[in-house]
């Protein structure tokens, strides 16, 4: 029988990177088009935001919530190069891109998923690290193996094996672009330029994937077969669709799976998810704050944190690539990113810490920093020794320019 959920979003996030060089002209690009607008926080409205994180995170990210109602004015008042110059200033800025009307997908009545794209955003950091996360629902009630096939396929939209994977039959298209795959040309007219970030090992042809789904009561409550409810779980966790064959069912639901979710969260009708590439939360609103309080926060403080944690990511992936090519660069953005983030605490708040300790450790975070940590060492001596051999023949130069000055001039005195 079809599991129907009651409540269900999914996040599709995109990383890519801006030259830092071009970095306040795209902000200023930004700014000059009409549907992207800078969001402000205001601490009464976000006071979940505001409380969640402690003060040197949230200076970091939210910045805005030390204006007041006379400074937005005195910011909307300023010309687009002086908007892109104060916010190139500040460590991170966040767009919202408004939508004229739900982006609605369609596909065809006897087999289509009908979605919604309600949501668009764009964060940006001083360091040019950026990310583009769309907000997508399914219309209505819809069955949970519908979720499972969306999200295995949107995913993929600005791939390029797209095309290639019609044979599976879960056709998505839009009713607001000639063709889903337009959204391709949406991301490439926000994002601009990404000729950093494939050299940086960010540029990624799938988003990664952040989902939220609650199952109707009647498909999941104290008599619902476990073993059954496992195998869908980790199809969700896994980002694959609903007729896929787990390679190992038994190892990945009660070893790695069942595992994961103790450590996370201890809750019968709430389970965590996490790959290299997704996070999901699957519900039951047997529990009424499964599908009011708990998608709420996991939507807000706790998708910012991940996307913190992402950040980190990659830029220790883009430093990586700078050690290489532009070490005086790198180095300063690596001690002032060790100094002012790599060594904070994001929060309090003990599931959030939990969260983070996931969410470093799937993302290999502790060891990259480590590797980079060592690669720095090396190529600062290295670069050291460069600039002293350097320096050395300079002064050889100079010396032997001084000696022949001098033989000339003793030469000619003698005359």
């Amino acid at each position: 029988m079809e599991l129907m959920t009651k409540y269900q979003y999914t996040y599709f996030i995109y990383p890519y990177v801006i030259d830092e060089k071009e970095y306040k002209k795209y902000l200023q690009g930004l700014l000059r088009n009409k549907k992207c607008k800078i969001r402000f926080f205001d601490k009464q409205k976000d006071i979940h935001l505001y409380t969640y994180f402690l003060p040197s995170i949230r200076e970091y990210m939210f910045w805005s919530f030390g204006l007041n109602k006379v400074g937005i004015r005195d910011f909307e008042k300023m010309d687009s190069t002086l908007k892109a110059t104060m916010l190139s200033e500040h460590d991170c800025n966040i767009f919202n891109y408004e939508l004229t009307e739900n982006l609605q997908g369609k596909v065809d009545k006897e087999s289509g998923i009908f979605f919604e794209i309600s949501e668009i955003k764009i964060i940006c950091f001083k360091s040019g690290v950026c990310f583009l996360m769309f907000k997508t629902n399914l219309e209505g009630n819809s069955g949970f193996s519908d979720l499972l096939n969306f999200n295995y396929k949107f995913r993929e939209i600005n791939s390029l094996s797209y095309n290639l994977k019609d044979y599976e039959n879960i056709k998505i298209q839009s009713s607001s672009f000639k063709n889903v795959k337009d959204i391709s040309m949406l991301i490439k007219e926000l994002t601009g330029k990404e000729t950093i970030s494939k050299k940086a090992n960010i540029g990624n042809d799938k988003f990664f994937v952040y989902s939220y789904a609650c199952l109707d009561q009647k498909d999941w409550n104290e008599n619902t077969e476990s073993d059954a409810l496992n195998n869908l779980f980790e199809k969700y966790r896994s980002v694959q669709p609903a007729n896929s064959q787990m390679i190992d069912d038994e190892y990945a639901t009660k070893n790695s799976n069942i595992e994961e979710i103790k450590s996370v969260y201890k809750n019968q009708y709430i389970r965590y998810g996490f790959t290299m590439s997704s996070t999901v939360l699957f519900t039951s609103n047997i529990n009424t704050t499964n599908f009011t309080v708990v998608p709420q926060k996991f939507e807000s403080e706790y998708l910012y944190m991940y996307i913190l944690i992402l950040y980190k990511k990659m830029t220790l992936n883009k430093l990586n690539y700078q050690f290489k090519n532009k070490f005086k660069e790198a180095e300063k953005g690596f001690l002032d990113f060790a100094k002012r983030l790599w060594i904070q605490d994001i929060t309090n708040e003990e599931f959030g810490n939990r969260l983070e300790k996931v969410w470093n450790e799937k993302l290999d975070i502790e060891n990259t920093f480590v590797k980079l940590k060592s690669e720095y060492d090396v190529t600062y001596k290295k670069y050291n020794v460069e600039e002293l051999n350097k320096n050395n023949i300079v002064t050889l130069v100079i010396v032997a320019v001084i000696l022949v000055i001098n033989v000339i001039a003793i030469w000619i005195a003698q005359k």
